[in-house]
């Protein structure tokens, strides 16, 4: 039970299925992944990263949809603000319920980690590897700050095909932006999350077992036991090689640049509520490939 406990709470269920099998509506799990560097426990800070996870729980199929940050949204009773900005004035449920009015969704449940324990995370799995491009490597060293009491300060020098990166490393890579763009950024979010739990599923339990005890602080749920242990027992049956992947606002369907003195995704609601609802419901949908990831 503490494997699969584990295994959800480090977010290893980002995965597809090893078999097909006929779907409908009601066999989808839909939970939103937060993601936030707020260090005090006395308020909620901004989400860096949101990604839709949806668990078929018929098939063992799932799939993940990222949500850019700088989306522009109309938050219920604070005016309108980027959507990062809906968990510091109501913290997960006004996140969920904002996200739910702008993209048609019905999520009411939530996982939320601190950045700071998933850099302890995946230093205590032995670091992960990543792809790195030289710029991507300069980037994350300027931006290298300590989470990970293990990792420390310690700059990566290489980059290509497979680099290393230990805790606070592989944080900053997910959080590199200025390079590119929060389109990017949200790719590099859910390779992290592959990795960590492909890394997840090669250890033993003594290994996960400590990975329990000190990501357990860092993390806020809404999901009972119950439902814990049924959604880790699926992922426990699905194919980890392989993966499919969304991001919205989708390409084609916002503006961006900005707006007053604020720069941020001004997005057609109707068209990426409708885009959602296709990949995530309708296998045979036409969501433009530039937008969808197969790994």
């Amino acid at each position: 039970m503490k494997k699969f406990l584990a295994i959800l709470l480090c977010i290893a269920l980002l995965i597809l299925p090893c078999a097909a099998a006929e779907e409908s509506e009601s066999d989808w799990w839909n939970i939103l992944l937060l993601g936030t560097d707020n260090r005090s426990e006395d308020h909620h800070g901004r989400t860096d990263s949101m990604i839709i996870l949806s668990v078929n729980t018929k098939t063992k199929k799932a799939k993940l949809t990222s949500i850019m940050r700088d989306t522009w949204v109309k938050i219920d009773g604070h005016g309108s603000n980027k959507l990062n900005a809906a968990c510091v004035f109501g913290g997960p449920d006004l996140t969920m319920s904002t996200i739910n009015d702008h993209f048609g969704t019905n999520i009411s449940q939530y996982v939320m980690v601190n950045i700071s324990g998933l850099a302890d995370i995946i230093d205590l799995l032995g670091g992960v590897e990543l792809d790195v491009t030289k710029e991507e490597r300069d980037a994350l060293n300027k931006g290298l700050f300590d989470l990970s009491e293990y990792s420390g300060m310690e700059k990566l020098e290489e980059y290509g095909e497979g680099v290393h990166l230990n805790g606070n490393q592989a944080v900053a890579f997910a959080r590199i932006r200025k390079i590119d763009s929060d389109f990017r950024r949200t790719e590099r979010q859910r390779e992290l999350l592959t990795v960590i739990a492909e890394k997840l599923s090669e250890n033993d339990s003594l290994t996960i077992l400590a990975v329990i005890n000190k990501l357990l602080p860092y993390v806020q749920t809404n999901i009972s036991l119950v439902d814990l242990i049924s959604l880790a027992s699926i992922g426990l049956q699905m194919d980890m090689n392989a993966i499919e992947q969304f991001r919205i606002p989708a390409d084609g369907t916002f503006e961006a640049g900005m707006f007053g003195s604020v720069w941020c995704v001004k997005p057609n609601f109707k068209k990426n509520a409708q885009l959602l609802y296709d990949f995530v419901y309708n296998d045979d949908s036409t969501i433009p490939e530039r937008n969808r990831e197969n790994k």
